[in-house]
């Protein structure tokens, strides 16, 4: 970042060296950007009329994107500078990438920013973001849509590893195979790299599995990424303690975050929260909008109707890439292999992003950048920001600042090879 960046938006967006400086600026969690754990504890404000009617329509995924990206300026019509369109790009054994195109008008695009969501999401929820990045001359905009999510095609998931490393690889590679094919599809060599959640684990998967395509990898409040009891690693390292002590006491410490039984034991089973969201059938409208009342409470109205109804869809849809989930973290949310343990082999520069009323626990993005530190002398020293006003989803919450973090990101790689 340059210093006349970091001077302008340092009342806004603090750059964290230390868990102290991290303390000072954190502060309660937000209202909007909650855990999945929390979904059906909220209220269902839709009324029973409306949810039948969107129950009608929830099969029509592609109007419910369309509802949300017509809310650009160039889109479905170009405007002077720039046109945008839906692709749906081969990747392989009848399966496909659905993306969201912009191009500009005017000049050759010379540079690639590829944007990815996070779980249960699509790439529409960068809406508000997509006017201000395609505004950067000379770049082209990737948004896409995650094998198993979204539009993409939705194979059915099956990991048939046995061993708990395998099984997570297996996993990983279902997603990250299809974005190197659709990378080799879209005749891409070097790309920025910007991603969500569950979107960023996969992205820095795929940067370690396929390296040398990646500028620069901005991981978006990341998912799996502090260390934990729960991780595999941890969870042998306590079994084998426990064989050799003879008083058999327990050694794995309890979580801060109390998880009921039931919720462990669907967990296990891999009981998606979206297989309620279908069970319902007419209710199912009503039972997000439980959750999207309050995620998308500060946007306007129609606004949030239209991402209302996309995430609807979303969740309808049939269930493929959501069934990963309990392969990759343990109940909680804790990862089975924290990005904690294996950041230090990102070959390319990292940057960490986290809302201020993040619910992802942001000392893991410290964890990761300490190790890079130490073990990885051959990219750039990451660096983790924070955006005030902002929960987990920092691009809904506050889009200026994430817009000008990610502008200022193109602007330093564009001349890069």
């Amino acid at each position: 970042m340059t210093e006349a960046f970091h001077k302008k938006k340092a009342e806004r967006i603090a750059a964290i060296k230390s868990y102290q400086d991290l303390q000072e600026i954190k502060s309660n969690p937000p209202s909007t950007g909650i855990p999945f754990t929390k979904f059906f504890s909220d209220t269902f404000p839709l009324p029973l009329a409306e949810a039948y009617k969107q129950w009608t329509v929830r099969a029509d995924l592609k109007q419910a994107e369309e509802d949300v990206l017509s809310f650009l300026p160039f889109y479905p019509e170009p405007d002077a500078t720039r046109m945008a369109r839906s692709l749906q790009v081969p990747v392989g054994d009848g399966n496909w990438i659905n993306e969201f195109e912009i191009s500009p008008t005017a000049a050759e695009a010379t540079n690639d920013l590829v944007l990815l969501h996070g779980y249960g999401a699509g790439l529409a929820f960068f809406y508000q973001n997509l006017d201000s990045l395609s505004s950067v001359p000379g770049w082209r905009l990737h948004a896409l849509d995650l094998l198993g999510y979204g539009r993409s095609s939705r194979p059915k998931f099956k990991v048939n590893a046995t061993d708990p490393y395998e099984k997570i690889r297996e996993t990983e590679n279902f997603f990250i195979d299809s974005l190197e094919q659709w990378r080799i599809a879209k005749g891409l060599d070097r790309f920025t790299f910007v991603a969500h959640s569950m979107g960023a684990y996969f992205a820095s998967a795929y940067a370690m599995k396929y390296p040398g395509h990646i500028k620069k990898l901005v991981l978006v409040s990341p998912a799996g990424v502090p260390r934990s009891p729960f991780s595999i690693a941890a969870q042998k390292a306590a079994k084998e303690k426990r064989a050799v002590d003879a008083a058999g006491n327990p050694t794995v410490p309890k979580t801060s975050v109390e998880i009921p039984g039931w919720f462990n034991y669907l967990w296990e089973q891999n009981v998606s929260p979206f297989f309620l969201v279908r069970g319902t059938g007419p209710l199912g409208p009503r039972v997000v909008s439980g959750w999207t009342s309050r995620r998308f409470a500060n946007l306007p109205r129609d606004q949030a109707d239209a991402l209302h109804r996309y995430v609807y869809t979303i969740f309808n849809a049939p269930g493929s890439g959501e069934y990963a989930l309990n392969y990759l973290l343990a109940p909680g949310a804790h990862a089975r292999w924290p990005l904690a343990d294996r950041a230090k082999d990102i070959p390319c520069d990292t940057i960490w992003m986290y809302g201020q009323n993040d619910w992802m626990d942001t000392t893991g993005g410290l964890e990761a950048i300490q190790e890079i530190r130490a073990h990885n002398q051959n990219v750039e020293t990451p660096s983790l920001h924070v955006i005030e006003n902002a929960g987990h989803h920092i691009f809904l919450d506050n889009p200026h600042d994430f817009n000008e973090l990610v502008i200022s990101v193109m602007k330093q790689v564009e001349d890069m090879p």
